[in-house]
């Protein structure tokens, strides 16, 4: 069987992935997406066929979600959030420059391929848009199609430091996330004229309105744009309590990545376990960094690393703050994370966001992750609580950006900012704008905490928050692992060489130059 698609870029590339699902075309002939499994590959259709509008999208949205899944697990590494010597499982828990460009659906429960899957979601997504336009497809369709057009290019806009379409002309982040910008406005505009709905399929709802999922996705890529105001109006379109997901069912490992690989239940090896401070190595430091390096600014930073650790984090009780102005995350009375280097705060209780458990891991029991121990667990694509974090940025270090993160806080059952007896902190807060921006900081690890967003955060602050940029190791066992580049990421090389656009300008030596400073990998 031959799967439908076309070459899109200029390396190797195709529609399908390793599982293959044949779907009639008497079930695509409707146009409701409610009766359609999520396939990972479509074969054998007549694409200039209307009934197969239905079936076309079901594939970008089961490409889409199997890239999400394996995006926020490489993510994660991205964040500080594993231990990077494990023994096991490759390099996904650390930093690389490029991502895989494999195929989903392969059973490797440790894959870091998602920038293939999405690669073909997007082009699939722009030639069936072109088609439904031609076919008359419903507005449903049509407006699904461009909503998952646009959260592909806002993960390329906010990750990458250059993209391209269709092996068109380099795209800097700006112009991608414009790109994303523009599908965002096609979706309103065909719900201005059809109405809201939302997305569902057979195993389960995507999103209760498309309209509100929408208005939070182009928040995110308004506020990744540097447009705080508009990307503050965006986002108090999304009510408090609403999450758009991706999806992952049982027996399906292209939407199980975090499940199988950190739950480390049911008889499942843990391939990761949670970080730490990142800190030198010491003698009581088995997995520390022999040399921490510098920013490229040449300032050096401290040991051990603010905004690191996810271990027994806390929430002071009288006064709401979680960072103490080093930048250090306030750990809970019975933390010993941290050692001597860093002051334990009395009068703390556990920030129950950050949930962890000791599990089997290939390192021995360790602190695993619980954010997704089961399949039902799925991943939040919008999140409330990130649209108030961006109201939170835009109005500053004022009581009503405070009371942005509060609503946060309450609705976790935990203590706000200023809201007891001692409003010592707030007050230090609304004094300090550097302040404020720490505990926005520290905030976003902890209420985005697996969620692929914190990273995003990382390269719009990387003057205060840590990539390795290749310098330093972790030491094993006498085994040595070094540092990908971290910070943004890159396309595939062939893209570079072979692509007529780049190689007309200086091919390989393009890579990273969309990026600005200090946010290109090193050492690739």
């Amino acid at each position: 069987m031959k799967p439908i698609g076309r070459q899109t870029t200029a390396r190797s590339s195709r529609w399908g992935v390793a599982a293959t699902l044949v779907l009639a075309l008497g079930v695509g002939a409707c146009d409701s997406l409610l009766e359609v499994e999520l396939p990972g590959v479509v074969t054998d259709l007549d694409v200039d066929n209307p009934a197969a509008a239905p079936i076309l999208l079901n594939a970008i949205m089961g490409l889409f979600e199997c890239g999400y899944s394996t995006f926020t697990m490489d993510a994660a590494g991205q964040e500080d959030n594993f231990q990077m010597v494990t023994g096991v499982a490759g390099n996904y828990s650390q930093y690389t420059p490029t991502p895989g460009y494999g195929g989903c659906d392969e059973g490797n429960a440790y894959d870091q391929d998602w920038a293939g899957p999405f690669t073909i979601a997007r082009a699939q997504g722009y030639s069936t848009y072109q088609s439904m336009l031609g076919w008359g497809s419903s507005a449903e369709l049509r407006a699904t199609t461009a909503f998952y057009t646009a959260a592909i290019l806002d993960i390329f806009g906010e990750h990458f430091c250059e993209f391209a379409v269709d092996s068109g002309p380099l795209l800097t982040p700006t112009a991608t996330l414009n790109l994303a910008e523009g599908w965002a406005d096609t979706v309103f505009a065909i719900t201005a004229a059809s109405g809201d709905f939302d997305i569902s399929t057979q195993a389960g709802e995507h999103t209760s309105s498309i309209n509100t999922a929408t208005y939070g996705l182009r928040a995110r890529i308004r506020w990744a744009r540097g447009d705080l105001a508009l990307a503050a109006a965006d986002a108090a379109m999304v009510p408090d309590g609403h999450v758009s997901w991706v999806l992952r069912e049982a027996g399906e490992g292209r939407r199980n990545m975090p499940s199988t690989s950190q739950s480390g239940g049911g008889g499942v090896q843990a391939a990761g376990f949670l970080q730490g401070p990142v800190k030198l190595k010491d003698a009581t430091n088995t997995y520390g960094i022999t040399v921490l390096g510098s920013h490229p600014n040449g300032t050096a930073w401290p040991n051990p690393l603010p905004f690191t650790g996810y271990i027994n984090l806390g929430i002071e009780t009288a006064t709401g703050r979680a960072v103490d102005a080093a930048g250090y995350p306030v750990l809970d009375s019975t933390s010993t994370e941290f050692g001597p280097s860093v002051t334990k705060v009395a009068g703390t209780e556990d920030d129950t966001r950050v949930t962890h458990i000791k599990g089997n891991t290939a390192g021995g029991v360790l602190d695993i992750p619980q954010k997704y121990p089961n399949d039902a667990d799925d991943i939040p694509l919008i999140n409330w609580k990130e649209m108030r974090l961006i109201r939170a940025e835009a109005a500053g270090n004022t009581q009503a950006g405070i009371d942005h993160v509060n609503a946060i806080r309450t609705a976790d059952g935990l203590p706000g900012i200023g809201t007891g007896a001692d409003t010592s902190y707030r007050d230090a807060l609304l004094a300090d704008a550097d302040a404020y921006e720490d505990m926005l900081i520290e905030e976003t690890r902890r209420a985005l905490w697996q969620e692929a967003r914190f990273w995003s955060r990382k390269i719009v602050h990387n003057e205060k928050l840590w990539f390795p940029r290749a310098e330093g190791d972790l030491i094993n066992a006498g085994a040595s692992y070094t540092f990908g580049g971290g910070v943004r990421q890159l396309m595939s090389g062939t893209e570079y060489q072979v692509n007529p656009f780049f190689a007309d300008g200086g091919g390989l030596a393009l890579r990273g130059t969309g990026c600005t400073a200090f946010e290109a990998p090193v050492g690739f």
